[in-house]
């Protein structure tokens, strides 16, 4: 980029870097956001540990083997369940669940090695890696990413 820039701008005291190519529009309710990525980062940085644990006893190796279900409470179950389906990929996990429970007492985490079969492209465990005859070692959403209309993302 310092090449083509040097050619363009035939300047040799000026750099690419130093110039502002776009700007991104302001963020509505930013304060907000932010709270809910750190509630959630602090919730992943919770999630880790668990599968730590699960490394260390040798059941894992990386963290796409893991499926995690999280044990929540009303306010911690919105947040969890808000970003749907992505919270697996916070997390960088092969499967992630949120059930609400009642009470504090009864939240927990749980983080259990995944009992399905390793997508050969994204290495996710899935329940569907296989289903399409002609591509025996993909997964759904690789399918879908490879010669469908792609899989839908809204937060990672």
């Amino acid at each position: 980029a310092e090449e083509a820039w040097a050619t363009l701008a035939s300047r040799s005291d000026d750099s690419v870097l130093l110039h502002i190519w776009h700007t991104f529009p302001e963020q509505e309710q930013r304060e907000a956001l932010v709270a809910k990525w750190k509630a959630l980062r602090a919730i992943r940085s919770e999630v880790q540990k668990h599968l730590e644990a699960l490394r260390i006893e040798g059941k894992i190796g990386s963290s796409l083997v893991a499926e995690v279900v999280i044990h929540a409470t009303k306010e911690k179950y919105r947040l969890l369940s808000s970003v749907g389906d992505d919270l697996r990929l916070i997390f960088v996990t092969s499967s992630a669940m949120v059930v609400e429970v009642d009470d504090t007492s009864k939240e927990k985490i749980v983080a259990i090695p995944s009992t399905h079969t390793k997508c050969e492209r994204c290495w996710h465990y899935r329940v569907d890696v296989g289903n399409d005859h002609n591509h025996p070692s993909l997964c759904g959403r690789c399918v879908s990413n490879l010669f469908g209309s792609g899989e839908a993302r809204a937060y990672a």
